[in-house]
């Protein structure tokens, strides 16, 4: 299997834009009383392990809404009184991961499947553990959590490692360069 590893200077940059940004958003998150701000860091994440070739955040974002609008519907759907559980649940799981993908390949082209499903799945196993009292304060606050993992945590740590590489552009060798090892 191989395994990727990078310079000194790439590790040291990275680790500094993730780290400060995560302190930022912990203040931000802390101070608006986000209880729910881990879900930055799962979106987060998420965003930073795509593609770069399918990286687009607007994409990302209409996906997240797509699962938080899924995560709605099924959990209205399992109010449904007298149902069998276990068949119930299963059915409109998988009834509706199979219109999603339906929707994504035909006329949602924009969506992303792995985004909408991740945020159909955070949606999910926040509100069948908790019980919700303000819907639209967790929706919102929801969304904005897995807004500030894209945009505030993942951009805003690559805009401070690229600062870092303007103000520091000393390289030595091999700093900007991905070393590929077979371990």
């Amino acid at each position: 299997m191989k395994r990727y590893t990078s310079s000194g200077k790439e590790i040291l940059y990275t680790a500094l834009g993730i780290g400060i940004f995560t302190l930022f958003y912990g203040l931000i998150s802390g101070s608006l009383q986000f209880w729910m701000a881990p879900v930055a860091f799962i979106t987060s994440a998420y965003y930073a392990g795509m593609d770069p070739a399918l990286k687009n955040p607007w994409n990302v974002s209409f996906s997240f809404i797509m699962g938080i609008l899924w995560g709605l519907i099924a959990f209205n759907l399992f109010q449904i009184p007298n149902m069998n559980m276990l068949w119930w649940t299963s059915s409109v799981f998988g009834g509706m991961a199979l219109i999603a993908v339906i929707l994504q390949g035909t006329i949602l082209k924009i969506a992303f499947i792995p985004a909408w499903l991740l945020a159909w799945g955070t949606f999910m196993e926040i509100s069948l553990n908790i019980k919700i009292s303000n819907w639209y304060v967790f929706v919102i606050q929801l969304f904005v959590c897995m807004m500030f993992g894209v945009f505030f945590l993942d951009y805003g740590s690559d805009w401070l490692k690229a600062v870092l590489y303007h103000w520091f552009p000393k390289d030595t060798p091999n700093d900007n360069e991905l070393k590929h090892s077979d371990k």
